[in-house]
């Protein structure tokens, strides 16, 4: 058998038997010995390939080549279906509901064969967007759709953590606005319809299933799995063990729902292992404990050819279906009392975090969005409590106040300085005090120049003239603005040198020589 042999740093091409194709052997880029046929029996091509084999080990150990694209491609190489099912065991090991992952697995399957996708590769953003096109074409809810867009993306990430694919193109995929096409809209019961199904359930002994479900928010699978252990009568609590959200949660108990948990506990004796509910509440039976209660209508089914539909072998009976729809196409079911209990801790006015703790909610925003559902009633009892208007208004005539207070009008002609008297003739003192006075300086802000100035030539005056035509004669004038600019401006008049005789108007401080007392009322407005 003849070699040919190479250094180490090269590689070695040999062949097993005689005639047969060469083998190439070299070191990798971690340093292991790697061996591999060429199939091939000519020399100078198996020379090649081997020297390919080193080049590119060479350039992966000096960092030229990311070593990971070799892991990369490997993967890429093995069915879709293998990478599905591996994924789903994933999940399965690490401890997600068994619906969840039923549900995954369908809408993995189904985007796998609607694609045509054979390789991981395959699932790019344009070939999964196609069908969540044709789901939309197929009048899927904008809800079912965003969880096989979501089941798609989650599924390429545990790729990208398992060294699958280098990255996810699915990313970009947009989702779809859910508040715009929400095909099942659950409401709250009112009291009466509450009470009514209370009462059909305690006729046949199911009470307690729709109390807990009202006034704990417990789930169908939360009352599946309790347990009389997870009732705690001392405290009032139940626990939630492995619920939706996988963890253990404490609830605050009602004390109506205390005296119920207690009597059937005396009445039936368990042990703390056994189950509150030995067995669970049917669909088909909560559906007709709501048609007894009157929340829910029966409708006969019809096949395409519009005849009914029968069920039943020795006595064929018509099939009926119950419709708990009101006008507004919302539904009333056992999750439905969940949205019962957010709403009226809405109305008790508990605050949205405290509401999340015990609806037992990852983000408040879901209480607030899907579980509070609150009406014209509930913004109409709001307006009800605020403080009315009137009395004030009464007491303000009673006073004789009410009829110099200026209307919106004579402010908006007039300005903050006009009165009810500037209408009908009369003026009131500098000294008049009343809530149209104190209405007037908070409705228009105050006026920008605070410079007292006694001339009856000054500007100042000539603007008071045109505000108050009534003024009798310049002097009272004065002594009225003075009066008034004393009580905006926070400093007293008197207090000025009347015969300074060299003070000027000027536009802005600083421009004329002022008094120190005028000085001071500048910095006591400012601060």
């Amino acid at each position: 058998m003849g070699r040919s042999r190479r250094s180490n740093g090269l590689g070695t091409l040999f062949r097993r038997k005689p005639g047969g194709p060469w083998i190439a052997r070299w070191y990798d880029c971690d340093g292991k010995r790697r061996e591999r046929s060429t199939r091939t029996t000519d020399k100078a091509a198996a020379n090649r390939i081997l020297s390919k084999a080193v080049s590119e080990a060479a350039l992966r150990r000096e960092g030229v080549i990311d070593k990971r694209q070799d892991t990369f491609a490997q993967a890429n190489r093995r069915p879709l279906a293998d990478h599905i099912d591996e994924y789903i065991r994933h999940c399965r090991h690490i401890g997600q509901a068994k619906r969840h992952v039923d549900q995954k697995e369908s809408h993995l399957r189904k985007l796998r064969e609607s694609t045509g996708a054979t390789r991981v590769a395959d699932l790019t953003a344009d070939s999964v967007e196609r069908y969540l096109r044709t789901l939309r074409n197929a009048d899927k809810s904008a809800r079912t759709i965003n969880v096989v867009r979501q089941t798609a993306v989650t599924f390429l990430e545990w790729c990208v953590k398992t060294v699958r694919v280098e990255s996810n193109p699915l990313k970009v995929l947009p989702k779809l606005d859910e508040s715009r096409d929400r095909r099942r809209v659950r409401r709250p019961l009112t009291d009466d319809e509450l009470a009514a199904l209370l009462a059909v359930a305690g006729d046949h002994g199911r009470r307690l299933w729709y109390l807990l479900a009202a006034l704990a928010g417990l789930r169908r699978s939360d009352l599946e799995n309790l347990t009389w252990a997870d009732v705690d009568f001392e405290a009032c609590t139940v626990t939630i063990r492995e619920g939706e959200a996988k963890r253990t949660d404490v609830v605050p108990l009602h004390p109506e729902l205390v005296v119920e948990l207690r009597k059937c506990f005396e009445a039936n004796p368990a042990p703390p292992k056994a189950r509150v509910f030995a067995q669970s509440v049917s669909w088909t039976t909560q559906n007709r404990d709501f048609y007894r209660a009157g929340l829910a209508r029966k409708e006969y089914v019809y096949d395409e050819n519009g005849n009914h539909v029968m069920v039943g072998k020795s006595q064929p009976r018509k099939k009926v279906r119950y419709n708990t729809e009101d006008a507004e196409g919302r539904v009333v079911d056992l999750h439905a009392l969940r949205t019962t209990l957010g709403t009226n801790l809405a109305r008790a006015g508990v605050v949205p975090q405290v509401a999340q703790q015990i609806m037992r909610h990852g983000d408040y925003r879901t209480t607030l969005a899907h579980y509070t559902v609150l009406g014209l009633s509930d913004t109409a009892r709001a307006i009800e409590q605020l403080p009315g208007l009137v009395p004030q208004m009464e007491q303000l005539a009673a006073t004789g106040t009410a009829d110099h207070c200026p209307t919106g009008e004579t402010l908006r002609k007039h300005g903050p300085g006009s009165t009810a008297g500037t209408t009908t003739g009369t003026t009131h003192g500098a000294n008049h005090q009343g809530p149209c006075v104190a209405y007037a300086e908070r409705s228009t802000p105050a006026a920008t120049d605070h410079t007292p100035n006694n001339s009856p030539n000054s500007s100042n005056a000539k603007r008071d003239e045109t505000v108050r035509p009534n003024a009798t004669t310049p002097a009272d004038d004065d002594v009225t603005r003075a009066a008034i600019d004393n009580s905006k401006s926070g400093y007293d008049n008197s207090l000025c040198d009347p015969e300074r005789g060299d003070a000027k108007d000027c536009n802005k401080a600083g421009d004329a020589t002022r008094t120190r007392n005028i000085q001071l009322g500048r910095l006591m407005l400012y601060h």
